[in-house]
């Protein structure tokens, strides 16, 4: 279901939940830094957070993940269920944080920062760019799915039983390589779009959402356990072939390299003040460079425009550009990029998306 809009106007009422009266404190500092933004209430455990979301019905919740009482996760869940909020996790930046964050993605929750994040310049431009992505989260109409129980992704977009295969002729083939790029959003639906794709789907794929390293191996892992198709997490050097998937690795830019033996990855680091890692964009123009015609992308639910300069290089390749369409994006930012640009061949919707990637069209 879709979300309430925020007022016109009016400051975007937050609520801060963690254990630790640093963080509360920190995050207090940031948040209140503006007048557009306001914290409601402050929580230090997931059950006086479910009360305080029934109490105050905030626009956005910042919930940490490991708490007394009750963890964040729980609370998402119930949450959820009984006054459903925009939810942005603040996560732990180890393999178990990002194994918990993805859990709390699959209880509802909208997006995920690390708490590493906080301790950079707040008062400068950390503290800006944070503050703006509270202010696209809660902007947006997210949509959330009832939570789910167990590890599986869950949507946070709305994905309806897809149908069978039809009889409509692919337009991929073997020498497709199709990248999928997405962001705030990304995960949950990434989720059921593997799901959609059948054994015999015969183009390469490779994924790319912005996350860091420790969630991206995590994430891989999660994938390939709802994916027919053989699906890891990519590295320097790794062959990108045919009826395979790869994602991309977190923190570090992926690009595409055509030499004798067909198609690699290669990763590396990346400047220090290039903001996404992967670079979607990156990417895209390297799959041009490298197949062509052959190149396909599809760029899904995220903020600020990462994939419309890619998607124009696919485009003057003679490749072929999908976007999401608004109405099923948690946040509009880059497929709308695409979209306004002319550059998308056509604007689907979650449903159909996984729906075309299963029939392979």
């Amino acid at each position: 279901m879709n979300l309430p809009a925020i007022v016109s106007g009016a400051p975007v009422r937050v609520l801060i939940v963690d254990d630790s009266a640093f963080y509360r404190a920190q995050l207090a500092r940031i948040i209140g830094a503006e007048p557009d933004l306001q914290v409601v209430g402050e929580a230090s455990n997931g059950r006086e957070a479910i009360d305080l979301a029934g109490q105050l019905t905030p626009d956005l919740i910042t919930m940490d993940v490991e708490m007394p009482v009750l963890d964040g996760i729980e609370a998402t869940r119930e949450i959820m269920r009984s006054v459903p909020t925009r939810i942005v996790m603040l996560s732990a930046f180890t393999a178990a944080g990002a194994e918990a964050t993805l859990n709390a993605l699959d209880a509802g929750a909208v997006d995920f920062i690390t708490k590493r994040a906080l301790h950079g310049d707040m008062a400068g431009a950390a503290g800006q760019a944070l503050r703006a992505r509270l202010r696209s989260i809660a902007s947006s109409r997210a949509v959330v799915a009832p939570p789910r129980s167990g590890p599986t992704v869950a949507a946070t977009a709305p994905v309806a039983k897809i149908p069978p295969p039809g009889d409509a002729p692919s337009r991929f083939d073997a020498s497709t390589v199709l990248v999928i790029g997405a962001s705030t959003g990304g995960p949950a639906l990434l989720g059921e779009l593997v799901s959609a794709f059948q054994a015999d789907f015969q183009p390469a794929v490779v994924l790319a959402v912005h996350m860091p390293a420790q969630f991206t191996a995590c994430f891989s892992e999660r994938l390939a356990r709802r994916c027919r198709l053989p699906l890891g997490h990519g590295f320097n050097g790794a062959r990108v072939r045919g009826g395979q998937i790869l994602v991309a690795p977190g923190g570090m830019q992926s690009v595409l390299r055509r030499d004798a033996d067909g198609v690699r990855l290669e990763v590396e680091p990346g400047g220090a003040t290039e903001l996404y890692r992967p670079s979607i964009d990156r990417l895209l123009e390297s799959a041009a460079l490298a197949v062509g015609r052959h190149a396909a992308g599809v760029v899904l639910t995220g903020m600020g425009s990462d994939g419309s300069v890619g998607a124009r290089a696919v485009k003057a390749a003679g490749g072929l550009v999908w976007a999401q369409d608004e109405a099923s994006s948690t946040v509009f930012g880059m497929p709308a990029a695409v979209i306004r640009a002319g550059l998308a061949d056509e604007i689907l919707s979650a449903t159909e998306l996984a729906s075309r990637l299963r029939r392979g069209d």
